[in-house]
């Protein structure tokens, strides 16, 4: 089994950004390959790979793409394209836990995600690197949710429990937190801010304490999404913005405070 290989704070294979399917993602996006030939080169085999292995590596190629890919680039956007052409292929890949599968379904595509879904707040402090691959990633989880179908858990674009995640990593659990943890939930806003939205005021809930407050707010009984969440989160922000001693940070969250005014409407 190859050694995993530490991009930012999500683990790789030490071996992805050598696989055929990474080197297509590449391809795509430095615009030496179309959409539709991208597709094509993604889901070949060139080897005998079992399908749970082919599944598994091409969805650590994608992931490590995206957190190489800056959250704010075009290039996320194109690989969110990707993500829309694949679903549209019925092609079969093989068998999975019996059943046979095709890449329209995206199977094993959010198991895999979560596997390589490990925030270390520590080394995000100490590395740039680290902490802007962590925002990449979830600009890109924010991007794929936005596209997803509205409250379908069983869609597996549909990241939205990951924005609960980042976003009270750094605006309920504690005062002081690192620039990295603001700017990944900062993202969240910024690219699925829309469907979060509506979620919250349509009060879009989860089984048992995933999605429960975080340490600053013992007394809510929150445990998704809702407006009294997001208004706190809002005013979280405009806190940020106003007190933070890193300028990065300030202008991130005035920009993500006016977004949040933006969808007020919405």
């Amino acid at each position: 089994m190859p050694t995993p290989c530490h991009i930012a704070t999500m683990d790789f294979p030490s071996d992805t950004a050598k696989s055929s399917e990474y080197a297509a993602l590449k391809a795509f996006l430095n615009d030496e390959s179309s959409l539709e030939e991208t597709v094509d080169n993604f889901i070949s085999t060139p080897d005998s790979s079992s399908t749970e292995d082919k599944l598994l590596r091409s969805w650590d190629a994608l992931g490590l793409t995206a957190s190489q890919t800056p959250a704010d680039s075009p290039s996320q956007e194109k690989l969110v394209s990707f993500l829309t052409a694949l679903r549209q292929r019925d092609t079969n890949v093989g068998d999975v836990e019996g059943k046979t599968v095709s890449w329209s379904t995206l199977p094993l595509f959010g198991r895999q995600i979560r596997e390589h879904w490990n925030y270390d707040e520590r080394a995000a402090q100490k590395d740039a690197e680290t902490a802007r691959s962590w925002a990449n990633a979830n600009a890109f989880a924010a991007r794929v949710t936005a596209t997803a179908s509205a409250f379908d858990s069983s869609d597996p674009l549909d990241f939205s429990l990951y924005a609960i995640w980042a976003l009270r990593a750094a605006l309920e659990d504690k005062d002081d937190v690192p620039e990295a943890t603001v700017a990944a939930a900062a993202m969240w806003i910024l690219y699925a801010g829309e469907v979060l939205r509506k979620q919250s005021k349509e009060q879009r809930s989860y089984e048992g304490k995933v999605a429960q407050a975080g340490n600053k707010y013992p007394n809510k009984e929150w445990n998704g999404f809702e407006m009294d969440r997001w208004r706190s989160w809002n005013n979280r922000f405009a806190n940020i913005s106003e007190v933070s001693p890193y300028k990065e940070i300030k202008d991130i969250a005035k920009k993500t405070k006016r977004h949040m005014g933006d969808l007020a409407n919405c």
